[in-house]
């Protein structure tokens, strides 16, 4: 690398970020020569801050809100900031990139790890670590925070971004983020975000950086110039409504969940409808065991499989919330999953190991057909394309419960590195307990409807995306 260049990226970050070799839909190319005028607005912004914060000043605009739909470089944008303070800063910067869990955190660095594969004289200065980014030069850092792992608490960060914010469930999370940095006048704050909820703490917080002149607001509400209009087209499909709207227009929708569409609730609700006995005919029984011990409800969600007519109906739905003390009595669950047992002839019980391997021993013990479903990657990607299917196909027929109803309107999606996965917010009745519970039987029932045996209902199959097979259960039906 030129030294003239080295000695001018130290004071331009604008000419540093203008240089760099990054990945992009045509393959690598130096960043200025394809970058969109909505990057150039946010990096003209934010340069500014930039050099003061690597030299110890105070910034003339320190707070900065960077909204963009799905794929708009964010990460990738950040990480190029990030990059510069770290290689260039003229004192030793404590940097914090905080997120709403191990696999968005981890968006950023991997945005940072291809910038430096192409970039082989900046790696020479910047290594990546497992969550962290330093370099030894300068002496300066960043770590890598995910939501559910605990150390957001006590930190003076000199550059703090809270990427993501939109998917943070946990207020407290971002407000000991923000506090940290809050200690620290000269620091610099990015928030990135795709648009969220209307009426959610997210939304106040995007308000408050609307009106205020601190805050440095930016938005871009439209698909990146880079990404295929027949993918876009394909997202409208594949997504519901308002979220295909919220990730791809930068629109904030109402209401809590967007991995539903409300119609599609109402369309599969029978009013006139109640719950199913045993004594209906055709049908297999499968269930699914959502287990809370503190604070969250337990639920228990029977299914009645008609592979014949390749319809789904619930026919049980049953919650037990925490008791004075805040815990669920786990005898009354454990006796409520035996009598639907008894009920509903050879029901298979899918419930997740990490809580409930206990009493599922003892259950199977009592005659319970126990199904474990770990909540691994590939599962709950199983769980979240069973339970669009059955709602878009209108497959699946729900008498009118109505906090099972609830939960479902408040179900969001969420993108991983294995695929989808279903979120809730917490709220005073825990997180929708009774939809995660119907989320863990639908992917049984899918499977039954695919390989429905009538002549005698046995459930020999390998079960949906990963899960673990139940073919041990003979006589299912």
């Amino acid at each position: 690398m030129n030294v003239n260049k080295i000695s001018r990226y130290v004071v331009n970050p604008g000419a540093f970020i203008a240089d760099l070799v990054i990945p992009s839909a045509h393959g690598p190319r130096r960043f200025g020569d394809c970058m969109a005028d909505f990057q150039r607005e946010r990096f003209e912004a934010i340069v500014p801050a930039l050099v003061a914060v690597a030299r110890g000043e105070r910034p003339p605009i320190g707070r900065h809100w960077w909204e963009a739909t799905k794929g708009a470089s964010k990460d990738s944008d950040l990480a190029c900031c990030l990059l510069w303070l770290l290689a260039f800063a003229k004192r030793p910067l404590d940097c914090q990139v905080g997120a709403a869990d191990a696999d968005q955190a981890d968006e950023l660095r991997k945005a940072a790890r291809d910038v430096l594969h192409l970039n082989p004289w900046l790696a020479q200065r910047v290594t990546i670590q497992n969550r962290r980014i330093v370099c030894e030069a300068t002496g300066a850092a960043c770590d890598i925070i995910p939501a559910d792992v605990g150390g957001s608490h006590g930190a003076r960060p000199d550059v703090l971004i809270v990427n993501e914010i939109s998917h943070v469930t946990k207020q407290e999370f971002a407000e000991n983020l923000m506090d940290n940095a809050a200690k620290v006048p000269h620091g610099l704050v990015v928030v990135a975000t795709n648009a969220g909820f209307i009426s959610t703490w997210q939304h106040r917080w995007r308000e408050l950086a609307v009106d205020s002149d601190r805050w440095f607001f930016h938005k871009f509400d439209k698909p990146a110039p880079w990404l295929d209009a027949a993918e876009i087209e394909e997202a409208k499909r594949r997504n519901s409504r308002s979220r295909y709207l919220r990730l791809w227009w930068g629109v904030w929708c109402s209401g809590a969940g967007d991995a539903l569409d409300p119609d599609d609730i109402a369309a599969c609700t029978d009013a006139k409808a109640g719950p199913l006995t045993a004594n209906e005919q055709g049908f297999g029984w499968v269930a699914g065991l959502d287990l809370g011990i503190k604070n969250d409800r337990s639920a228990l969600v029977v299914l009645g499989v008609d592979g014949t007519a390749e319809r789904v109906r619930l026919a049980q739905c049953q919650a037990w919330s925490p008791g004075p003390a805040g815990e669920v009595d786990l005898e009354e669950v454990k006796l409520g999953v035996a009598q639907a047992s008894l009920q509903y002839r050879n029901l298979i019980v899918g419930y997740d190991p990490h809580q409930c391997e206990y009493m599922a021993q003892t259950l199977r013990r009592e005659g319970v057909n126990m199904l474990p479903v770990p909540f691994s990657g590939k599962n709950c990607d199983a769980m979240a394309s069973a339970v669009l299917q059955f709602f878009r196909s209108r497959t699946i027929t729900l008498y009118p419960d109505a906090e099972l109803l609830s939960d479902l309107g408040r179900l969001m999606i969420t993108e991983k590195s294995y695929g989808f996965k279903l979120e809730a917010p917490r709220d005073k009745t825990g997180h929708a307990d009774r939809a995660t519970a119907l989320a863990i039987a639908l992917p049984l029932a899918g499977d039954a409807m695919a390989n429905w045996l009538p002549q005698t209902l046995t459930l020999d199959f390998p079960i949906m995306g990963g899960f673990p097979s139940a073919s041990q259960f003979p006589g299912w039906g």
